[in-house]
């Protein structure tokens, strides 16, 4: 029983060292990893996009028309589609599915992909709208995604199918809601909601740019909350941050309430303190980061708010040598 004691204060020990990381792409073309501390910036592949974390930190997953496949350390690239139609994929909570969004001449739908078999299977589908950011619940029991100006949900078997928000009042104000996000214990999701005005320029509509808002629903949709970022900010990735305390997102800034030509972008990645409402930049303006994901540093957290899932019983039995107590 000391014995035992004695592992589970070294594994508590063990979990708590050791940098979190950033994974993202770049207006440089490429797959970065990044301490979220800012330190060790490093390069992994070219041409690959929405790279996310597979729950243990050990591959990434991204998506550029197809689905591929690597070690975390960039090595061992495998392409795992090749329909030329394949966007958004992410790991399921166990890690060993992908889910994403595939893209046909006449419907749209989101499907599983069982890495062990290869099999995919389609969820659901759709012939009328887009279906963007797809991504499982923590619980593995729902999943979000965007389509056209709101969010919905689903059971993960494509069932019961409904708005998760309001529908925006229909003024001259468009409204889009997107990259939604859960919390790490499930119980909320983040998301963004970009605001403009559609004004015609002869053949042209522009739009004007009036409020770029990160959000923060209850898993039901209630509950809503503005978390306090400067709406000049436009989001190109956004992710929950130290289990939950914090927001990491990519951005750039433009002016509101005028046409702005975004000439040379400047796109780095914050981080936002919920608590504090402090803003900081995460490396420098070289680090420039778009569709982003963070994993705790740790391979085998213990809170069970953490985005990587122990199993006491597998290491336990691996340290022992038996199931005894």
């Amino acid at each position: 029983m000391r014995t035992l004691l004695t592992f589970f204060c070294f594994m508590l020990m063990f979990s708590t060292v050791g940098n979190a990381k950033l994974v993202f792409d770049s207006i440089n073309p490429g797959t970065f990893v990044i301490d979220d501390d800012g330190s060790n910036f490093t390069r992994l592949k070219t041409w690959t996009s929405d790279p996310n974390w597979s729950p243990d930190g050990k591959k990434i997953v991204s998506s550029r028309v197809n689905i591929s496949i690597m070690n975390a350390d960039g090595t061992n690239w495998i392409q795992l589609t090749n329909t030329n139609r394949d966007y958004y994929a992410s790991f399921s909570p166990d890690g060993k599915h992908i889910l994403f969004s595939r893209y046909e001449d006449n419907k749209v739908s989101i499907n599983i992909l069982n890495l062990e078999s290869g099999e995919i299977m389609e969820i659901f589908s759709t012939n009328n709208r887009s279906l963007r950011y797809p991504r499982l619940s923590p619980d593995g029991e729902q999943i979000v995604f965007s389509s056209v100006t709101n969010l919905w949900i689903i059971n993960a078997d494509g069932t019961n199918e409904r708005k998760l928000l309001p529908a925006p009042e229909k003024d001259e104000l468009a409204i889009y809601r997107s990259r939604p996000r859960w919390s790490p214990d499930g119980k909320q999701i983040l998301y963004t909601q970009e605001e403009y005005i559609n004004q015609k320029a002869g053949p042209i509509v522009i739009q004007i740019h009036k409020a770029h808002r990160y959000m923060i629903c209850d898993r039901n949709g209630e509950n809503i909350e503005e978390l306090k970022i400067p709406k000049n900010l436009e989001c190109t990735g956004i992710d929950w941050m130290d289990n939950g305390e914090a927001v990491v997102f990519t951005a750039y800034e433009i002016e509101l309430d005028k046409l702005d030509f975004v000439i040379e972008l400047k796109n780095n990645i914050y981080k936002y303190h919920i608590a504090t409402e402090k803003i900081t930049q995460i490396g420098d303006d070289q680090v420039e980061g778009y569709s982003i994901d963070w994993i705790s540093g740790s391979a085998l957290p213990v809170s069970p708010k953490g985005k990587i899932q122990t199993r006491w019983g597998e290491i336990k039995k691996a340290y022992l040598g038996s199931d005894e107590e």
